[in-house]
């Protein structure tokens, strides 16, 4: 995914942490984060705003979805920004056949 502000790619070189927070479509929320043991978050390219999302095979089912979410940029522990700013992008799945 490409974290954007406008049409320009949101620079992460100053943002320590990324979470990334998914509401199911029965309102359970579950967080993701590119700290820790195991993060399903990773920034292959922080200039351009590049996140990548690694889930396992449990983190996404075609029953809960669509999946709803956001992400929360950390500058600071104390200091953050969401991203969308005024509103959610959306995640479907599909069963596999």
């Amino acid at each position: 995914m490409q974290l954007l502000a406008g049409t320009a790619g949101i620079d992460l070189s100053a943002v320590d942490t990324v979470q990334m927070f998914l509401r199911d479509n029965a309102g359970g929320t579950v967080g993701y984060s590119n700290v820790g043991s195991g993060p399903k978050l990773t920034i292959p390219n922080a200039a351009q705003g590049s996140v990548d999302f690694t889930p396992g095979s449990a983190d996404l089912v075609a029953g809960s979805a669509p999946y709803n979410g956001y992400f929360k940029l950390f500058v600071t522990p104390t200091t953050w920004f969401f991203c969308p700013e005024d509103s959610e992008f959306s995640i479907k799945v599909r069963r596999v056949w």
